[in-house]
């Protein structure tokens, strides 16, 4: 039996979550993409403590990197169709990073020139995670240009990635990471 919060019982219908979506407001739509969000980046943390715990920290960054590196591929692929992305000009890549899977939950920026995108993430759940349980910031550059590079090589492989700064780097306050898209 299906119950949305506002509109009360709907279905009886069981195991039918997109007719379920249906149901949601926009806010709650919304609401609910940042909780996944912040799920997916959750995952990703309980997986890479794991590997931390088990094989160490240099293991862990490998191993994430390689991951985030597929994922990128996949995501882009996934989000290019979707939005029926055929250039894959600065424009195209803009509106793609918006929709990157833990942008909801990372307090995002996004600034665009006619020769340049930067990305700026003002918030970081991995990195504050790990603040509070006492593990401190780890060097996570090399994931974010491997994930980050092949996101926007799928997008258009004349892409360059350049990392303005993250972690180890020092950064200015109120922001963890920045990275400058380009086309070659």
């Amino acid at each position: 039996m299906l119950i949305c919060p506002r509109r009360g019982l709907i279905s009886s219908r069981a195991g039918d979550p997109l007719r379920y979506l249906d149901t949601l407001s926009k806010e709650e739509l919304v609401k609910y993409a940042e909780l996944l969000s912040k799920n997916l980046l959750t995952l990703d943390g309980y997986w890479f403590l794991g590997i931390e715990d088990r094989l160490g920290i240099e293991a862990a960054i490998d191993m994430d990197r390689q991951a985030w590196e597929k994922y990128g591929v996949s995501e882009a692929r996934r989000l290019k169709a979707f939005l029926n992305i055929t250039e894959g000009s600065l424009e195209d890549l803009e509106k793609a990073v918006q929709l990157l899977a833990y942008a909801p939950a990372s307090d995002l920026t996004v600034d665009r020139t006619p020769k340049r995108l930067v990305l700026t993430f003002r918030s970081c759940r991995p990195q504050s995670a790990r603040a509070r349980s006492g593990r401190g910031e780890f060097a996570c550059k090399p994931v974010g240009m491997a994930h980050l590079s092949a996101f926007a090589k799928e997008i258009n492989p004349r892409f360059k990635l350049k990392c303005l700064y993250c972690p180890p780097d020092e950064r200015p306050p109120g922001s963890w990471c920045s990275w400058e898209f380009s086309l070659d």
